[in-house]
């Protein structure tokens, strides 16, 4: 190490050896920023598809819960009381709303009872939906942009038929 200034000399050896890489850390950044774009947008989007999986099994499982309780038996609501059209209409779809899901696009909605072990003694009830999701993700092919994703929740009626019945409600 040299004490002092450098010398005319030295200064323009050190310019000649720097010279080649002047641009590479700009031809660096042009690499690298799309990349590291791409990566952040796609945590971003994989992360809003969990968030509406998450609300659709939410929402499922507000509609099961509501199905599998027992209603008011002394309670008059002055129409007839379909439980599939209620929680349907009522439970389900507003719930996934209330989070800008829209539920024109909701593919293959069931409910409906089941039973819930192989011996069929625990009779449950089921609801299952699916809805198609976009991920937008750039430089990304389209065919793999588009998922479908799908929930099913169920649980046990309350007050289930008796054992050997033979059929679930």
């Amino acid at each position: 190490m040299r004490d002092g200034p450098m010398t005319p000399g030295e200064r323009k050896l050190t310019f000649r050896k720097n010279r080649g890489e002047r641009g590479a850390d700009l031809v660096e950044a042009a690499l690298v920023l799309p990349i590291l774009l791409t990566l952040m947008l796609a945590l971003f989007s994989f992360g809003r598809a969990w968030d509406v999986y998450q609300t659709m099994t939410r929402a499922a499982r507000e509609g099961v819960h509501d199905a599998v309780m027992t209603q008011c038996a002394t309670c008059d609501t002055g129409m007839d009381y379909d439980p599939s059209t209620y929680i349907h209409d009522n439970i389900v779809f507003p719930a996934l709303q209330a989070t800008g899901i829209d539920t024109s696009k909701v593919l293959n909605y069931s409910q409906g009872y089941t039973w819930l072990d192989p011996s069929n003694t625990v009779c449950g009830v089921y609801i299952s939906f699916q809805y198609p999701y976009q991920l937008s993700i750039p430089f990304v092919p389209v065919p793999i942009t588009n998922i479908t994703l799908s929930t099913r929740v169920q649980m046990r009626l309350e007050n289930p038929p008796s054992a050997g019945a033979g059929t679930c409600p």
